[in-house]
């Protein structure tokens, strides 16, 4: 039999929520596509995303069913249930590539969020047979206390680390790329077995090279030119702080000036337009929204727009794609005090710190209305910070990763 000319290259991801198909389409259009077939392993609904569509020709698909069970236990964040999911996704990956590999061979394997689904991968000494792999990891939090990042002790952080080392030592597994510069100081300071095979990867974001001016796109928004804008970029939902932004902006003592734009996908709907805020602030038109997934026009519109990003998550403690997409335009964030968001905001002055109660944020929406210079600076020094955190360097990295060993790889078709 002739050899094949091109290698097949598995990306394995289950979810098709927030920034995870950015991540897939990124991998698809990197160098590494043009070398080797791809093929995309996922439930049906991250087929439909428009992130997915858009690179529709670039892959094969092979669709993780997922039916009720699944559904219910992929939904279930107790404690119980996270070991449950973390079990199942792992589980549902090393099927999905059993199942592709009696079709022909897979010759490297890529999971772009190995968060969810580390003991699934763990617990089997190759997950994959002797196919070597690469991951990301986006929520390793066991080195947080020691780095200086304020963050609560995570659940299960002794087990999550002891299955994580567990991933390290396969043989198979190539390469962990991370989106945390405090993880690779970390393990810099503490090596450990398998622990070299750690890189750093920056968080990309995509940039739009030219905004528009930002009175025009206020004006093509409906939103006073001589507003002081605040966007709330993405996923809406309780976790990212909106009640919080709310409340602080329809406080009475907030200055009139300060406009709240909500652009993205309303999770927790009901309750936000229900709140008290939020009728306060749309009966004076000063809360904004464009509701459902932005395309790259009106992601370029809202940032253009935006004089501030809110970054002021709850219960969240990893790095916010958000806040480098914000520091990739120039636009400075009201960040949580916690987790990496408050890592990096304290450490390089990239905006202002907000805590999870009124009067934090009151404090902070004043001094954005009253010291528009600090924050015009605070952004700048985040452009700076996030200058070269582009998919392109993601792409690079990928494909420097995985290209020798997949040149490597033998078989007959």
């Amino acid at each position: 039999m002739e050899p094949s000319n091109r290698k097949r290259v598995l990306i394995l991801d289950i979810n098709p929520n927030g920034h995870h198909p950015t991540y897939v389409r990124w991998l698809l259009e990197s160098p590494l596509s043009q070398s080797a077939n791809m093929i995309v392993a996922s439930r049906p609904e991250m087929f439909e995303h428009p992130e997915l569509k858009a690179c529709s020709t670039k892959f094969a698909r092979h669709v993780i069913s997922v039916d009720s069970s699944l559904e219910k236990r992929l939904s279930d964040f107790t404690s119980i249930g996270l070991i449950r999911m973390s079990w199942t996704i792992g589980k549902a990956y090393r099927r999905a590539f059993a199942q592709l590999s009696k079709i022909a061979p897979i010759d490297f394997v890529i999971v772009p969020f190995v968060d969810d689904c580390l003991l699934g991968l763990a617990a089997v000494k190759v997950p994959f047979g002797e196919v070597p792999w690469m991951a990301i990891t986006m929520r390793t939090m066991f080195h947080f206390a020691q780095m200086g990042v304020l963050a609560p002790i995570q659940r299960f952080a002794r087990v999550r680390r002891f299955l994580f080392d567990r991933l390290l030592r396969q043989p198979s597994m190539v390469s962990m790329l991370t989106i945390d510069p405090t993880l690779v100081a970390f393990v810099e300071k503490y090596p450990g077995a398998g622990t070299a095979k750690i890189s750093y990867l920056p968080d990309p974001a995509t940039h739009h090279p030219a905004l528009l001016p930002r009175a025009e796109a206020k004006q093509q928004l409906g939103i006073p030119v001589d507003s002081r804008l605040v966007l709330l970029y993405g996923e809406i939902a309780l976790r990212k702080g909106v009640l919080s932004l709310l409340d602080g902006a329809a406080d009475p003592t907030c200055p009139s000036c300060v406009h709240v734009l909500l652009a993205g996908r309303c999770r927790d709907r009901r309750l936000i337009e229900q709140s008290g805020s939020y009728q306060r602030l749309l009966s004076a038109a000063r809360v904004h929204v464009i509701d459902g997934y932005l395309n790259g026009d009106q992601e370029r519109q809202a940032l253009s727009a935006a004089d501030c990003v809110w970054a002021g998550y709850t219960g969240f403690y990893g790095m916010s794609g958000i806040m480098v997409l914000s520091g990739r335009h120039s636009l400075p964030v009201f960040a949580s005090k916690e987790g990496l968001i408050g890592y990096f905001a304290a450490r390089y002055g990239i905006g202002i710190l907000v805590e999870q109660n009124r009067q934090s944020v009151i404090a902070a929406l004043q001094q954005f209305a009253a010291d528009p210079e600090f924050f015009a600076q605070a952004g700048s020094k985040s452009a700076s910070l996030f200058a070269n955190h582009t998919p392109a360097e993601l792409q690079r990295l990928i494909a420097e990763k995985a290209e020798s060993w997949v040149a490597s790889a033998q078989h007959t078709v």
